[in-house]
């Protein structure tokens, strides 16, 4: 398995209130006042503006999202090489994301909620010929973001106005990226990098294709997610900014830069004219803005009060969101 270049944070602290020293009394399974807890969800918001060339087509770039059961979402960006091969990109992208949508009613998969799982059942049945990179990212209720990421989809948590946490590319060679395949030679799940993270309530994730991040710098991210009502006006919004990025001719890119730094650049006699390597990067644009929040959530049938008291990983998104507050 490759091994993670993702940051990590440091999980949020747990206050757990001392237990009184009179036993909790035990509500009745049929009294009309049900006791409740919190749970963590995500409010999901999309937004996809595919290559200016390949707009009629819908682009390479698939995705899907899910709140149900915490929140779930995952983009795939076709490799657009296969072109070339008279094989259309978005075939592999598009199968592979509707096959990771039907096994999430996978009974191993609801119990688990294992990112890297999914990508590993969702591969194996996917027949169409072709290649994706690919990042899963799954929230558990107790505020856990689970993350497998295979390629160079990003993705960054916003916390506070800052990034504090970023998933880092992984590639063979500059714009040639890690990528799950339909060929026997090339990355599988095991290939992920794979990692955990906890969140807090408030905490905003931005994921999408390279697409977003080639053309977005990390400060404009943050300026959009706060300036933005909601999420699908966030998700609209940074995929308008990278899109306009992407064809301006001017604008020193994330990835301009990037290529300069591995020693791509405009031949020697254009810099003595003082000219380099510039501009956006064109490409397909899928943004996913996901924030975290906390619900009510009603207690079980046969769950009892003193059951809620001492289960700290129930209570761990609402002490956490506490604190933050406070700070």
């Amino acid at each position: 398995m490759a091994a993670s270049t993702a940051s990590r944070l440091s999980p949020p602290r747990f206050h757990v209130p001392p237990r009184s020293p009179h036993p909790p009394l035990r509500r009745s399974r049929f009294s009309p006042v049900r006791a409740a807890k919190l749970e963590a969800v995500l409010s999901i918001g999309t937004h996809v503006i595919p290559h200016p060339r390949k707009a009629a087509s819908g682009g390479e770039d698939a995705f899907f999202a899910n709140s149900d059961a915490g929140g779930v979402f995952a983009i795939a960006d076709g490799v657009s090489g296969w072109a070339e091969k008279d094989v259309n990109p978005a075939l592999f992208s598009r199968e592979l994301m509707r096959n990771s949508s039907n096994f999430l009613n996978d009974e191993e998969l609801q119990v688990n909620r294992d990112p890297q799982s999914l990508l590993m059942k969702a591969h194996a049945a996917t027949s169409s010929i072709g290649s994706a990179t690919v990042i899963i990212a799954m929230l558990e209720k107790t505020g856990t973001l689970k993350i497998a990421s295979v390629g160079d989809c990003g993705l960054k948590i916003i916390r506070k106005g800052q990034v504090m946490f970023s998933i880092y590319p992984q590639e063979h060679y500059f714009d040639c990226p890690y990528q799950i395949s339909s060929e026997a030679v090339g990355q599988t799940y095991q290939d992920a990098v794979v990692c955990s993270v906890n969140l807090m309530e408030g905490d905003t994730i931005v994921s999408g294709s390279d697409g977003l991040f080639d053309n977005i710098f990390d400060q404009e991210i943050i300026s959009i997610v706060s300036e933005s009502p909601g999420v699908d006006e966030a998700a609209k919004a940074l995929a308008e900014l990278a899109r306009k990025h992407s064809v301006d001719v001017t604008f020193d890119s994330p990835y301009s830069i990037e290529a300069r730094s591995r020693g791509f650049d405009v031949p020697w006699w254009k810099k003595l004219l003082g000219a380099k390597l510039i501009g956006g990067k064109m490409d397909d644009i899928t943004v996913v803005v996901a924030k975290v929040k906390t619900v009510a959530a009603p207690e079980d049938e046969g769950g009892d009060i003193e059951q809620q008291q001492g289960d700290e990983q129930g209570i761990a998104v609402a002490v956490a969101s506490a604190e933050q507050n406070e700070e």
